[in-house]
């Protein structure tokens, strides 16, 4: 008998806010059909998809799921309200249970800081890593949602990133699932270029994602990934970027040498130009789609996507 193969990790969703969830609209049908695409062999054949409401995010909680219960049910699926409001409630068996049975779980707008605060470290967040690492369930963000799903993640507003650039406080560490990842969210509609930009520089191994609003980068970790929605995705990639300042000579951002760079960049708010050289910028409309064993994959997006999906 031939050995089993290893799972490969299930989907992840990644949602810049702003989705229409009245209608509803594209980027709710297709995380559905994603999810039901992608779901593991042993649900009975027809079955609803199981989707977990997770509204930690939001200080209107009730009013989210008001919403995106009717979406979602809508759409054919079976959705359930994951009320957590301290970390207490992210330890009890029955927020377990929920999170056990389901095959998508859907992590609302908000305050990423308020969901990490309460969800990061807790045995709800150990199960939600571990059932998702073996394909058993799919996870999805939108807005703060999405942002709370990377390494790092952006808090507050622009000029709080920008005078706490290059002091180690000022990484705000996320969830984790996209361990190679900093997502920001809303973005062209909120102009949010300069803070990725930011958050790159202080950690160039990290790729900057931004993702507009009512639009989804769908993601089939290993195989492959796709963006619907009315937007694009926006990707930064700092990994091969030098620093100049007025009169001086070009400095490395390479991850080797991230901290000594970063806090020379901005930390001392310096009035003199500086230009950041060879930062690789990627846009992806919606309608992309990438498979990553394909012979055709485009030379030019060829690392992106595969940190990105890989």
């Amino acid at each position: 008998m031939a050995p089993s193969l290893p799972a490969r990790p299930a989907l992840l969703a990644l949602i810049g806010g702003n989705e229409d969830r009245l209608t509803p609209g594209a980027v709710l049908r297709e995380l559905v059909t994603a999810g039901l695409a992608e779901r593991p062999a042993a649900r009975p054949a027809g079955a609803a998809l199981k989707l977990v409401v997770l509204s930690t995010a939001s200080g209107e909680p009730e009013f989210l799921w008001s919403q995106y219960e009717p979406a979602f049910r809508s759409l054919g699926a079976e959705p359930r309200w994951l009320d957590i409001r301290d970390r207490a409630a992210a330890g009890r068996p029955e927020a377990l249970a929920a999170l056990g049975d389901a095959d998508l779980l859907f992590m609302t707008g908000g305050d990423q800081e308020r969901l990490v605060d309460v969800i990061a470290g807790t045995p709800l967040h150990a199960l939600m890593r571990e059932r998702h690492a073996r394909g058993e369930l799919a996870i999805a963000g939108t807005s703060a949602g999405a942002s709370a799903l990377g390494a790092h993640m952006p808090v507050g507003d622009l000029n709080e990133q920008i005078v706490a650039l290059g002091q180690p406080e000022s990484l705000h560490a996320a969830m984790g699932l996209m361990p190679a990842l900093v997502i920001d969210q809303h973005f062209a509609q909120r102009r949010r270029h300069a803070r990725l930009l930011h958050l790159v520089t202080l950690s160039p191994r990290h790729l900057g994602v931004g993702i507009d609003e009512d639009t989804a980068l769908l993601i089939r970790p290993g195989r492959g990934l796709r963006v619907v929605g009315s937007g694009a995705i926006t990707v930064i990639d700092g990994s091969r970027a030098s620093e100049r300042r007025e009169g001086g000579a070009p400095t490395s951002t390479s991850a080797s040498t991230a901290t000594s760079t970063s806090a020379s960049l901005a930390a001392s708010l310096d009035p003199r130009a500086v230009a950041i050289e060879q930062l690789g910028f990627f846009l992806l409309p919606s309608g992309c789609a990438f498979e990553l064993s394909s012979p055709s994959l485009p030379a030019h997006l060829h690392r992106v996507l595969h940190v990105i999906a890989g």
